[in-house]
């Protein structure tokens, strides 16, 4: 008895002490559970794109990245939308998307924000790759 007690106990004290400061100094407990894991439909799709950026065009390039950012992370068929930067090589970034299918994609792609996203950024970036991913496990 004494066997399974003790690692019951323990595991409810270590969960118990999941919380986080907000902002405000209070402490919230952590959600465990994604609320988005009871609405996956199995037609999300990730992608990972990433872009080498000219040297001398990296600070007038992250506005536009910005606005590209905000502007997709608020359509619908976004789960989300972030750009992050190699910490080994400045000239590289990485926008990592989730999308609930690939009709969101393609909304996504005629959007007004991704179009003056790729005529802004003309000529800014030596290169790209992107991949489209499904999940397998």
């Amino acid at each position: 008895m004494k066997k399974i007690v003790f690692p019951l106990l323990l595991g409810l004290i270590l969960m118990a002490g999941c919380t986080h400061k907000t902002q405000t100094g209070q402490d919230d407990t952590i959600v465990i559970k994604s609320d988005m894991e009871d609405e996956r439909t199995g037609d999300e799709l990730k992608i990972v794109a990433i872009m080498t950026v000219k040297p001398e065009a990296i600070k007038e390039i992250l506005p536009i990245f910005q606005t590209l950012v905000q502007g997709s992370q608020e359509e619908d068929g976004c789960i989300s939308y972030n750009l992050h930067q190699d910490i080994s090589d400045s000239t590289k970034f990485v926008m990592l998307e989730e999308w609930k299918s690939q009709a969101a994609i393609d909304y996504h792609n005629n959007t007004e924000h991704f179009k003056t996203f790729k005529e802004a950024s003309k000529g800014m970036i030596e290169k790209s790759e992107v991949s489209i991913l499904k999940l397998v496990y």
